[in-house]
């Protein structure tokens, strides 16, 4: 197949993968937020303030009455690149583009997990040790900041309950989409194995005819 083929519509998700299931909530809003950009195609879902507060209220991460300031939004889009390299290192490193092909750019920052390292001191979490289980929560439940520090609690209850491993951006440089590994050895590489898997076995057939 050729490199163009099959192309992951815009803000949708691959083809033949969708119907084995996304994370489990919390952890999908993180798999959701990661998919609001799409490297491949260069479109975001939040590409706004106004489209970013629709997106939270939709999920009840944002109270109906909150407003986005563009500050607000610009550590949204901080947070979300610092979330996809997060899972990117779920993955094994991402398949080569030998030379003389098409190149594609990684679909990850190489800064952006420090800064979302740096992003996290900021975000307002306690425990909240009513709650059976205890858990992280926000401390003010109407702001942006709070919906983002929501989706790093989501973070670290993955880490606990050993389900943040499954969560991984796709190999292939060009994508990068999150999905979900349902596979029982954790072994799965591709967002879809029908596009991006395919297009990394056509790369390794060229490379061994020549």
């Amino acid at each position: 197949m050729s490199e163009g083929d099959d192309q992951v519509p815009a803000g949708g998700a691959p083809p033949d993968e969708d119907a084995a299931g996304s994370a489990p909530l919390p952890l999908r809003w993180v798999e959701e937020l990661v998919n609001t950009r799409n490297v491949e195609d260069d479109t975001d879902e939040i590409a706004t303030a106004d489209a970013l507060a629709d997106w939270l209220r939709a999920r009840r991460l944002l109270p109906a009455g909150a407003s986005v300031t563009a500050a607000a939004h610009r550590r949204a889009v901080r947070v979300r690149e610092g979330l996809r390299a997060l899972i990117a290192a779920n993955n094994p490193e991402p398949a080569a583009h030998p030379a003389g092909e098409r190149q594609h750019p990684d679909g990850v920052d190489p800064e952006a997990l420090a800064d979302l390292a740096g992003l996290a001191h900021d975000l307002p979490l306690v425990l909240d040790v009513t709650g059976r289980p205890p858990r992280l929560v926000p401390r003010d439940p109407e702001s942006v900041d709070v919906a983002l520090a929501r989706l790093l609690a989501a973070v670290a209850e993955a880490v606990a309950d050993g389900t943040l491993d499954r969560l991984k951006a796709c190999r292939e440089p060009g994508c990068r989409w999150a999905y979900y590994d349902h596979s029982r050895n954790r072994s799965r590489a591709w967002c879809s194995m029908a596009v991006c898997g395919n297009r990394a076995k056509a790369r390794a057939f060229r490379r061994r005819v020549r």
